[in-house]
């Protein structure tokens, strides 16, 4: 019974979290820009890992897009103009 009540608080505590940032900077694939040049941009202005860099740019390359943001809808138009300003395809959504 213990494991249930610390549980459901942590998915509780989950379920607030993702509501108080559901807007998202969605990155595009593009014929223009490099792997490496989108990987550093994401590591640069994501604040990614390069692990997750390159997640992120081979699932945009294959899916067509790939969420590469997840925050406050200032902090997505921060983001989404400061990829934009580097010739990255960029939209928000929420």
């Amino acid at each position: 019974m213990t494991e249930i009540s610390e549980t459901i608080p942590k998915i509780i505590e989950d379920e607030k979290q993702d509501r108080v940032y559901h807007v998202r900077v969605i990155l595009f694939n593009d014929e223009v820009n490099t792997f490496p040049h989108v990987e550093s941009c994401l590591m640069k202005i994501c604040f990614k890992s390069k692990k997750e860099a390159k997640r992120i740019a081979m699932e945009a390359h294959s899916e067509g897009k790939a969420t590469c943001y997840q925050g406050s809808l200032e902090e997505c138009e921060t983001v989404a103009d400061k990829l934009a300003t580097e010739k990255l395809t960029v939209s928000i959504e929420s």
